[in-house]
């Protein structure tokens, strides 16, 4: 085939994967992770030196995936969290990997048409679409991209003179495929796996050295996931690897996978557990121990022959191994995501049978084509369907409900959160409750029927199910502070004070930033200001990043006519809140009131966004007052095109318009208020029609 029609070739598969994760790209996040990872997430909300130094020094979760969340803060800065961003570029990094797979495959095979097929069955397996349609997933698409990279990197460095620079990059690309997810430090295995395959492995020193710096790197980052990931007592060894229910599991999640891969049917986000771990292990798990050896057994008989099986299903469990469930890391025993490299070693095994087949004879060749192309088009539909299914929240959990009912109390209390939050809450109550009563032990699921109860009123069953959270569950402290807001709610705000202390001095190192910040609006409002401002400190001292603990902060200064500390507040909350811009809006507009104006234009010249329309909207006002009437009209300019319904900004620019004699321009303005509901002065209308009249004159 010619390299024209290869490229061809490649642009339509482009297509065909855009479309299908097109459902994806039109609809909001997912409520499973996504809103702790992106949504609430205050490690995103800026890319100060400072903020990039926490996020590269600092867990997310138990898990050490700094260039993931930086890629969060990148996306964020630019649009928030406006979710269509986030899902594109997870489909653009597919696509990069779907590429890197198939210049890789290339390089192996030498073929075209296996390299093709393998990319194909990687782009548009059904199983690739949760790691990709899911925002939260990014750890695999990231990793992945970083991953392929440097082997593609890697074996490249052979081919060309700047054999050593490429070398080099594949070791810095490893290196950011682990900051991305732990699950990388396989790579040195594939590498000598790679090279096996291509007969460059030689087992000699002068040789294996070039290794070194790969497996260095793999055994600092796997110390570094264990470190984070595990408590204390689970970092025990005996805890860690004597377990030997793992090992057996381990073995049971490979044949999973490999039967998903063939037959991607019954596809969930929750797979329940393939026995109860409280029991006796049951004969099946032992059986799938010696089912999967006797496959690695014909796979190793296949050296005989060549080596593409061996290098396919090798490929396959290499890179499976920190995700087959020896060291589980999640709640789910398998899922989609932890496929997403695995499975290029089958693609890659199934393509090469495939293409063997078509080269057998013709009989087999038409039937290898007319095979091929219905599978490839029963993966295009699969891979559709799951998409329109993770675009919509409730379906999604509707389904994992569907497959294993008796095992779904994560999909209830996900679909019942969906319905609390759109105020469903007697649909909300039935799906919360059957999760309940699936695991009465899960506190999380208490913490939300708690709260279900507190939306509804039923303050008493709330304050109930509250209680029984226990003090070492994350959930605590939030549960505590929702019993002092109940008790708030029920008028009684020097026992809601009373019973946040008590638990605060109990539990001190539990209590998070929301409490101390709710315990200052509660002596606030007993006019308490010394306590309040001592308990929003503290909230500041736990989250310096929360613009909302400033503002709270510089009113209640505001209040008590506290203006030196009104400014030292303002000033420590520009340097370190995520959101600076209302921080910045609330100090410039304290300056405007007391005429301080030169302070209010140098500090939101210096410091305001470029897309904050109340800052221009009070450069405006500043410069209108100074007399610069032509800098006032662009500022309000721009605070209309930053906010296009806002109708004092256009009666503002109106009498600026009058001053600058430009009357049809202020008269326009003068209509673009009222109609945004802003009453315009009477007074100020007829001098406008009286100069125009004059003018006409």
């Amino acid at each position: 085939m010619t390299r024209k029609y290869q490229i061809l070739f490649l642009i339509l598969l482009s297509y065909v994967v855009v479309l299908s994760f097109y459902p994806i790209l039109t609809t909001g996040f997912i409520n499973l992770d996504d809103p702790v990872m992106v949504v609430e997430n205050q490690d995103i909300k800026s890319l100060s030196f400072n903020n990039i130094k926490h996020i590269f020094s600092s867990y997310q979760y138990k898990l050490y995936h700094p260039v993931v969340t930086l890629s969060y803060a990148m996306e964020y800065f630019i649009c928030g969290t406006d979710p269509y961003l986030y899902h594109v570029d997870n489909v653009i990094l597919h696509l990069l990997n779907v590429f890197l797979v198939f210049f890789i495959i290339k390089f192996l095979s030498k073929s075209f048409f296996v390299s093709f097929i393998s990319a194909f069955i990687f782009a548009l397996h059904p199983a690739h679409v949760e790691p990709v349609s899911w925002v939260s997933a990014r750890k695999d698409t990231l990793f992945s991209f970083f991953f392929l990279s440097a082997v593609f990197a890697y074996i490249k460095s052979y081919e060309i003179n700047k054999g050593k620079l490429l070398y080099c990059f594949s070791i810095i690309l490893f290196i950011l495929s682990c900051m991305s997810k732990p699950t990388a430090v396989t790579l040195p295995a594939i590498l000598i796996l790679v090279d096996f395959y291509g007969d460059e492995f030689k087992f000699k020193y002068d040789y294996l050295k070039k290794y070194i710096p790969f497996f260095i790197i793999s055994f600092v980052f796997s110390y570094i996931a264990v470190f984070g990931h595990y408590s204390e007592q689970e970092k025990i060894i005996a805890t860690l690897f004597v377990k030997i229910t793992n090992f057996y599991d381990a073995h049971l999640n490979c044949l999973f996978y490999i039967c998903k891969f063939f037959l991607p049917i019954n596809l969930s986000c929750f797979y329940p557990d393939f026995y109860d771990h409280c029991d006796i292990v049951p004969n099946f798990v032992f059986y799938s121990s010696a089912l999967l050896y006797l496959l690695i057994f014909f796979v190793l008989l296949s050296l005989k022959i060549n080596k593409k099986i061996f290098f396919g299903f090798f490929f396959f469990l290499i890179t499976l191994l920190p995700s087959s469930g020896i060291l589980p890391t999640g709640i789910a025993p398998v899922a989609d995501r932890y496929t997403y490299i695995p499975y290029i070693g089958l693609s890659f095994m199934v393509a090469e049978v495939i293409c063997y087949i078509y080269k057998k004879n013709k009989i087999l060749k038409y039937i290898a084509v007319s095979v091929s192309i219905f599978v490839a088009a029963a993966l295009i539909y699969l891979t559709y369907q799951r998409n329109l299914l993770w675009s919509d929240n409730k379906k999604l959990m509707t389904q994992a409900i569907d497959y294993a009912p008796a095992t779904a109390d994560q999909a209830y209390l996900l679909r019942g959160i969906i319905y609390k939050n759109e105020n469903n809450l007697d649909l909300a109550q039935k799906d919360i409750e059957k999760s309940y009563s699936l695991n009465y032990k899960n506190a999380y699921t208490a913490f939300h029927l708690a709260h279900l109860r507190q939306k509804q009123g039923k303050y008493l069953q709330a304050k109930e199910y509250y209680s029984v959270i226990p003090y070492t569950n994350v959930n605590y402290a939030y549960a505590m502070q929702n019993i002092g807001i109940i008790l708030y709610n029920e008028g009684k705000t020097k026992e809601a004070i009373s019973f946040m202390e008590k638990e605060k001095d109990k539990n001190l190192f539990l209590v998070n930033d929301g409490y101390f910040a709710t315990l200052a609006v509660f002596y606030q409002k007993e006019k308490n200001f010394e306590k309040a401002i001592e308990n929003l400190k503290l909230a500041i001292s736990v989250n310096p990043k929360k613009e909302q603990y400033y503002i709270h902060l510089m009113t209640i200064y505001e209040t008590t006519d506290d203006f030196i500390n009104f400014e030292k507040t303002a000033l420590q909350g520009i340097d370190f809140a995520s959101n600076k811009v209302p921080i910045i809006n609330k100090l410039a507009s304290c300056f405007f009131e007391k005429g301080k104006y030169g302070q209010t234009k140098v500090l939101l010249l210096l410091k305001s966004n470029l897309c904050d329309n109340f800052g221009y909207f009070l450069l405006g006002n500043v410069f209108a007052l100074e007399q610069k009437y032509e800098q006032a009209i662009f500022c309000y300019t721009m605070s209309i095109l930053l906010k296009r319904d806002n109708g004092e900004i256009y009666f503002k620019r109106a009498m600026v318009w009058y001053l600058l004699k430009n009357y049809d321009s202020a008269q326009k303005d003068v209509k673009y208020a009222e109609k945004y509901n802003f009453i315009v002065d009477k007074e100020f209308k007829q001098d406008l029609e009286k100069a125009k009249k004059e003018i006409k004159k």
